[in-house]
């Protein structure tokens, strides 16, 4: 019991780790957006802008800050620092409450580290590539690709916290 507590404490100082990490590359980022026409990230970040905010990004003097460092390496520290802390602690948690099912944590956090890769990867082509004609004909595919990535990243803080919360009831409150 007690090197489970200690695990656990562990666990919860890296995913703040993570989560720590996050707001700091978006602080980073912000950095080099601000005075640049756009919100920061807008494309990782939300599904509301348009077809032409994004023809505008892929010409901007901002694509190449953009893909790095913000992209590469930063954002990929984040996905990796998230979907691993994440992945590890549901495991973890859910394996002391339900060992059959522990591995079943691991999807959310797997499927957002994949979607947000993809996503990353498709947004580097379209900077790359600078056409604005492209990037019109690729914004439901990377909307659709963010939705899945925002929808995962969401399960996956939610299951975390969840597996965490009945870890802690079970363990304390016998």
């Amino acid at each position: 019991m007690r090197t489970n507590i200690l695990a656990s404490v562990v666990l919860v100082i890296f995913v703040a780790s993570a989560i720590g990490l996050f707001l700091w590359v978006g602080n980073h980022a912000e950095t080099y957006f601000r005075g640049q026409g756009f919100e920061s990230r807008f494309p990782e970040k939300t599904l509301s802008y348009s077809e032409n905010d994004l023809r505008m990004l892929v010409k901007s003097d901002i694509r190449s800050s953009y893909i790095s460092p913000i992209l590469f390496p930063l954002d990929l520290a984040v996905m990796l620092a998230l979907s691993i802390s994440l992945g590890a602690a549901s495991f973890f948690w859910a394996r002391q409450l339900y060992p059959t099912l522990a591995q079943f944590a691991l999807l959310l956090p797997a499927i957002y580290l994949l979607s947000d890769m993809i996503e990353d990867g498709l947004l580097i082509w379209l900077l790359r590539r600078g056409d604005p004609d492209t990037a019109a004909s690729a914004l439901l595919v990377l909307k659709a690709i963010t939705a899945i990535k925002l929808a995962t990243i969401t399960g996956a803080f939610i299951q975390t916290a969840l597996a965490f919360v009945v870890w802690l009831w079970r363990t304390f409150a016998r």
